[in-house]
C-alpha cells in the first residue's frame, strides 16, 4: 500500500505499508536489533507484522520514520538504513504481477487504518482503492527507496 502528497509546496511526505513474514521479517527484527533501537517504539499498533515507511522531504534534506518514529542515520542505525532499502528494492523490482491481493484484507479494518495508524480515521473506498494501485506501490517503493540512498550518500559524505 502506498500514498503520497506534497505539502507548502516543498515537502513531500510519502507513506508504504509492507507486511513482513517468514524471511522478511526475520531480516527486518535481526536488523531492529542490530540498530538497538527500541523494538515497542518501532513496531506497527496495528499489527505487528505490518511495516510503515514514512518518508518527508524538503530541498536538501530529508527524513525517514518507521511506524512513526523519526529513524536518525547514525553508525548504530546503519544496519537498519540497510534493510529498508533492501525491502523497497524487493517491492520495487518486483513485477506487478506478482502482487498478491487478499480480498479478506482489503475488506478488513486493519487495511483502513494500517496506513497512517489512526484507528479513529480509517480511510475511505476511494482512498483505500488509489493506494493499493500496484504500479503506486512499485512507484512508492522506488521515491522512498531513492530517499534513503540520499539519506545515506549525505550521511558517508560527512
Amino acid at each position: 500500500m502506498s500514498y503520497g502528497k506534497e505539502i507548502a509546496n516543498a515537502t513531500k511526505e510519502r507513506w508504504l505499508n509492507v507486511e513482513l513474514s517468514g524471511y522478511d521479517l526475520h531480516k527486518f527484527k535481526r536488523a531492529l536489533k542490530r540498530s538497538n533501537l527500541d523494538k515497542k517504539l518501532y513496531t506497527n499498533p496495528i499489527k505487528s507484522g505490518f511495516l510503515n515507511i514514512n518518508t518527508y522531504s524538503i530541498p536538501n534534506d530529508d527524513a525517514i520514520a518507521i511506524n512513526n518514529n523519526l529513524l536518525e542515520v547514525d553508525d548504530t542505525t546503519l544496519p537498519m538504513f540497510t534493510e529498508l532499502a533492501r525491502i523497497t528494492g524487493k517491492i520495487m523490482r518486483r513485477k506487478e504481477s506478482k502482487f498478491g491481493f487478499d480480498q479478506y484484507y482489503f475488506n478488513s479494518d486493519i487495511c483502513r487504518t494500517a496506513l497512517l495508524m489512526d484507528p479513529g480515521n480509517p480511510m475511505n473506498n476511494e482512498t483505500l482503492v488509489r493506494t493499493h494501485v500496484n504500479k503506486r506501490v512499485k512507484a512508492g517503493a522506488k521515491s522512498i527507496n531513492t530517499i534513503i540512498q540520499r539519506i545515506m550518500k549525505r550521511y558517508f559524505s560527512e
